[in-house]
């Protein structure tokens, strides 16, 4: 089960980066905090980016992005299904170009076996017989 992401203050925040310039040891610092050392190094790259704005700014995707697609989704039952076809018969297409390359390559390894359509130059070995005679 993975671990919800602890949300700190601006303030915590502020005061990490202010104790971590004076810090020995970012190690124990981090230790003593809580918080990964690596949060440290961000939240102080971003405080002198953008000051006190850069805490205050949430980080990650803007909320809402998911709704805003560049197609809308259909309203009807028939624009369901069309689109639902349509996206059926991408996948086939892809299929059908892929087998299309297979056949080709195949093709092309077969044809370079002989040029002229005669047998191959190794000859096909006799086979022994394996009683005592």
């Amino acid at each position: 089960m993975a671990k919800k992401a602890k949300k700190y203050s601006v303030d915590f925040k502020q005061e990490a980066v202010r104790r971590m310039a004076d810090a020995t040891s970012i190690v124990g610092l981090a230790a003593q905090l809580g918080v990964r050392r690596k949060l440290l190094y961000q939240w102080r790259d971003r405080f002198q980016a953008e000051g006190r704005a850069g805490f205050e700014r949430r980080v990650g995707r803007p909320s809402g992005s998911e709704s805003k697609r560049s197609n809308p989704p259909p309203a009807d039952a028939t624009e369901l299904r069309i689109a639902e076809l349509e996206q059926l018969l991408g996948r086939k297409q892809l299929e059908v170009d892929f087998l299309k390359r297979a056949f080709e390559q195949v093709r092309g390894a077969a044809s370079s076996r002989t040029s002229d359509g005669s047998k191959a130059s190794i000859a096909r070995s006799k086979r022994r017989s394996r009683s005592k005679e």
